[in-house]
């Protein structure tokens, strides 16, 4: 019988073990394609925007904002937890002056509460000043989308903690799009999404340019 629960013990290390490993190796495709648009020499100390699809498909946040120093290496489907697990990748390496930060959608999505939510951005704000100290963080509010409507209590629960950590930290800021995303109705217009009401048209990020201006011309 101890044979026996040896074994399961031994066995379900193994499966856990090998869950992690597929888990860390699923964004690495997109990864390492950050690395070839990278080059030789990755732009050091500049504005990195990170994330998930609403980062990784704005086309060209550089030009928006009129400033080269800006990089967008935002990856679809990715969870704040993605963030975490691929650190020194994604982040680290870059050593940015400012990090621009959209994530927690997909995690709501998933299932996951706004406590989770929260528990993981803060673990992420953790390991960004322990690695980073000088960076300023900003946080992109989760945003009201109308495929995604159903879970907006749990998105606007997450925005809340989330706001309220951030204005106790200095260097950090909490940028609110979901307000002026939400029309006269107390629903997002759909001038802001495509046609799968989940991303966003290029009005929809003019709207968070003008809306991040302030917090990123600087640099």
């Amino acid at each position: 019988m101890k044979i026996q629960k040896n074994i399961f013990i031994l066995l379900l290390f193994i499966s856990i073990n090998s869950f992690a490993q597929e888990y860390q190796n699923i964004w690495q495709t997109e990864i390492d394609a950050f690395d070839k648009l990278n080059g030789d020499n990755p732009l050091q100390e500049g504005i990195l925007f990170i994330g998930s699809s609403s980062i990784r498909m704005w086309k060209n946040p550089a030009k928006d904002f009129n400033n080269p120093k800006i990089l967008n290496r935002g990856f679809g489907g990715s969870q704040i937890i993605d963030l975490i697990e691929n650190f020194d990748q994604v982040i680290l390496k870059y050593h940015p002056q400012k990090i621009v930060i959209y994530s927690g959608d997909n995690d709501v999505e998933a299932g996951k509460s706004a406590e989770i939510v929260f528990g993981d951005f803060c673990t992420l704000y953790g390991m960004i000043k322990a690695k980073l100290p000088n960076a300023e963080v900003y946080y992109i509010a989760i945003k009201p989308s109308l495929n995604r409507w159903a879970k907006v209590i749990e998105m606007k629960k997450a925005n809340t903690m989330i706001h309220e950590y951030l204005n106790t930290k200095s260097n950090a800021d909490f940028v609110d799009i979901f307000s002026p995303m939400i029309d006269l109705n107390g629903k997002p217009s759909k001038k802001w999404f495509l046609e799968d009401g989940l991303h966003m048209t290029d009005e929809g990020y003019q709207l968070w340019t003008k809306i991040l201006a302030p917090y990123i011309k600087e640099l």
